[in-house]
């Protein structure tokens, strides 16, 4: 634990009986155990008291030579971290702590392949958090998430900037375009780096900052990778970084020059945004030319991605429900296949709590009053048995 050296060799632990005792001789100093190395089991441990070790999880996020632990590690760290700030309103001091040093060696570990060290400082998403919870407030989960990355984002702002910078001036000294394994990497990891850069933006400086980088990003773009990276990051960006962000969809969509596949990426861009408006968004957009509901794809590209922005969808206003399932009667009528695959969307109300659930069964009501496909009527049917 002292040098951060690996003293025992990986090797293979056969588990035969209930209870087993593993013993390791000559081992000197205090020791961390990394288990289930390379992911070699498909498992969750947990411990038998029932306590989570946040001391050996930053340990080992911060220097396990295993890279599937390293990133496991990190991951639960995060997720302790989102659900303090999800339950109590706030962080524990020591689990940040713990976070922000494992991050920062992170950071700085220039021996780590580029994808996994991307991976290692990615926060677990929303849908991934959701599923730990038995009963989720979405709204106040994106929250706790977003105060994390923001904590970690103030915290390393300068180091996280020379970081980009650096991977910045490395692709552009290269040159020409590359889809090896190690290109793809630092695409991936600029990319990650750019995410943490651009949630910087409470005050109207900081907007124009984030703006900035994230336009430079689009402009330097080699491919699509990247220019998503920075639609993905612009189009839930407001105030000061308004029409940075209007200028840069206008352009995806003109550069896209009607290519269908592409065009799907833009609408959900935009489904997916994080802003307080994204319901009049969607709304709006469903009105544009290049939308149609007969097109399973750009449907799928719109609606489906809404449904997936888990906190305006489940809104305590339940307007995200009315809008679906609205949109679900219609569609209907032309692709019963894709309205009972997005009619899913609205039956799995136990896990959003008693308000929630009023509404979403409310809707679900509406529907079964109106005639119905065989193929919705049997997923509207589910969703309203208790």
């Amino acid at each position: 634990k002292a040098t951060g050296d690996e003293v025992v060799p990986t090797k293979v632990l056969e588990l035969k009986d209930e209870t087993q005792t593993f013993e390791f001789e000559n081992l000197k100093g205090d020791v961390v155990p990394s288990i289930l190395r390379q992911f070699s089991a498909p498992v969750k441990l947990v411990s038998s008291s029932g306590e989570v070790d946040e001391e050996s999880l930053k340990f080992l996020a911060a220097r396990d030579t295993d890279g599937f632990n390293r990133w496991e590690s990190g991951q639960r760290l995060y997720t302790l971290l989102c659900f303090q700030e999800y339950k109590d309103g706030k962080m524990s001091d020591k689990t940040l702590e713990y976070v922000l040093e494992a991050f920062e060696r992170t950071l700085a570990d220039d021996s780590m392949d580029y994808s996994i060290k991307s991976y290692a400082m990615t926060l677990p998403s929303e849908g991934t958090l959701s599923e730990e919870l038995e009963e989720v407030d979405p709204v106040t989960l994106r929250k706790a998430r977003g105060a994390v990355r923001k904590a970690i984002a103030r915290k390393f702002q300068g180091k996280l900037l020379d970081a980009y910078n650096n991977l910045t001036a490395m692709m552009e000294n290269d040159g020409e375009f590359k889809v090896d394994a190690e290109n793809i990497g630092r695409r991936r990891l600029r990319n990650t780096l750019l995410g943490y850069l651009t949630v910087i933006k409470e005050t109207e400086e900081e907007q124009k900052e984030a703006a900035a980088i994230a336009t430079s990003h689009y402009d330097k773009a080699t491919g699509m990778t990247d220019k998503m990276a920075a639609l993905n990051a612009l189009v839930s960006m407001d105030g000061a970084a308004a029409k940075s962000r209007d200028d840069v969809i206008q352009r995806f969509y003109d550069e896209a020059n009607g290519d269908a596949l592409v065009l799907n990426k833009w609408f959900s861009a935009q489904a997916l945004a994080d802003l307080p408006d994204v319901l009049d968004r969607v709304k709006a957009l469903t009105k544009h030319p290049d939308f149609t509901l007969s097109n399973p794809n750009r449907c799928r590209s719109l609606i489906s991605a809404f449904t997936m922005n888990l906190a305006p969808f489940h809104a305590i206003d339940g307007e995200g429900y009315k809008f679906i399932a609205e949109t679900i009667a219609e569609l209907d009528k032309l692709n019963p296949q894709i309205s009972s695959r997005m009619g899913t969307s609205l039956i799995q109300w136990r896990k959003y709590g008693k308000e929630r659930a009023e509404l979403m069964k409310g809707e679900l009501k509406k529907l079964a009053a109106m005639k119905l496909s065989d193929d919705l009527y049997e997923v509207v049917n589910r969703g309203l048995k208790e």
